[in-house]
Parts: structure tokens; sequence; C-alpha cells
């Protein structure tokens, strides 16, 4: 079978000729640019540095002192108010007779301050004028007043046996009388009297005594007639 030739034209053929050309210098090209970068790579030193991780600081809180806030109390004063009755109860309840006694004579307001300020045995006794004698049993100087020394009650009874003379006592206090025990030594014996009242001088005492209700000191103190005026101090 014969071949089948391709016949170029002279203008064909320049143009297949410049095509050829210019693919073998775009090859030789290549092969140059590729053969120099492979070189370059070769030279080049890769260092790979860790950079540190950027060191964030955060400031620390201030921690102020942390504020106590101190909330007073409000004090609380109790404001005692005079009660004779419940005076009556506190007062001591014997006395020796003719011992020390520094008697004043004074307003209520005035009676309970020497009371809780001589921070001493006494007896209170209210007077038909609306004073009350405090008899503070020892020495006790009220400023620029000159304490009495003398006192007179109006005496229910005298018995040998304290404990008995002692229960008629607090029987009339709990009725409300100014009732206290006074202790003395007769005839080698130790007697207690029943006394009620206190006063610096024997003509009160003796209006005290005519007001009272003997009928009822009488039944509360066991005895079948009324008692007397006398000195229990000095």
């Amino acid at each position: 079978m014969a071949r089948r030739q391709i016949k170029l034209t002279e203008m064909q053929a320049r143009i297949l000729a410049i095509l050829i050309i210019a693919l073998s210098v775009g090859f030789v090209s290549f092969t140059l640019a590729t053969f120099f970068l492979v070189k370059s790579r070769s030279s080049v030193r890769i260092e790979i540095v860790e950079m540190p991780s950027p060191k964030i600081e955060i400031p620390a809180e201030q921690s102020s002192p942390a504020t106590i806030t101190e909330y007073s109390t409000p004090q609380i004063y109790m404001v005692e108010e005079f009660d004779y009755k419940e005076l009556i109860v506190q007062a001591t309840e014997m006395v020796e007779k003719g011992e020390i006694f520094s008697v004043y004579l004074l307003q209520s307001e005035d009676a309970l301050k020497v009371i809780r300020g001589s921070n001493l045995p006494f007896l209170i006794c209210q007077t038909l004028d609306g004073f009350y004698t405090v008899a503070i049993v020892g020495e006790y100087t009220l400023k620029d007043v000159t304490p009495m020394r003398t006192i007179y009650g109006v005496l229910v009874l005298s018995v040998v046996n304290k404990d008995s003379a002692l229960e008629r006592a607090l029987a009339l206090r709990s009725a409300g009388y100014p009732a206290y025990l006074m202790h003395f030594t007769r005839d080698g014996r130790d007697w207690y009297s029943v006394v009620v009242g206190a006063f610096n001088d024997v003509n009160s005492a003796e209006d005290y005594s005519q007001k009272l209700n003997w009928e009822e000191i009488m039944k509360i103190a066991g005895t079948n007639r009324p008692g007397y005026v006398g000195r229990v101090a000095p």
C-alpha cells in the first residue's frame, strides 16, 4: 500500500519550523529554570524558630482590706422607780438594839438614792407627812447633811424564839407594814422584838402608832393587845 505524503506549502513549512523552534526554546528554558530552582532550594537553610507565646499579664485584683462595720448596740439604762412596798421587803430583817445608824428624813427620790448609794443594810418607813425615814445601818454620810442617830419604833411583841418572831415580822411585811426584828439581851437571854416603823423622834413614832390598824396587826402577829413605842437606837 502506497504511503500517503503530506505536502506543505512554503508558508506552512515556515510556520511549522517557527513552532518547533519556539517549543524547543521553551523546553530548554523550563529545564534551566527547574535546575536553578532545585539548586537554590538545596542551598537555603530553613530554621524553624519557636516563638514563645505572648505572656498576657492579667493584673491581680487589688484586694481591698475587708471593711468591718461596727454597729454600736444602744445601751439600755434601767431607771429604777421608787417602790415603797418593794423597799420594805428589801430592808434588813433584824437589827441590834443600840447599834449605830445614819438616819435621814427624805423625799422618795432622795430616799432611793441614799439606799442604793450606801449599799448597806437599811430600814425605811413612811411618815405621816409623806416623807421617808431612811436608817442606814452603820456610818453613811450624805453630802452637806448631818445624819441623825436616834430611832424609835412601835414594839408589837417580844419573844425568845427568833424563828417565831421573824415569821411574824415577815407576815407583817407582806401586809405592807415596815416590820423588822430588834435583838437584845436581858437577864442573860436573847430576846427578839417585832418592831413596826422607824422614826427619828418619839412624837412621830407615837403619832404613827395611833394611826395603825391594831386589829389587823394583832391578828397577823398573834397577840391580844396593842404595842407601844420604844427606842431602837442608840
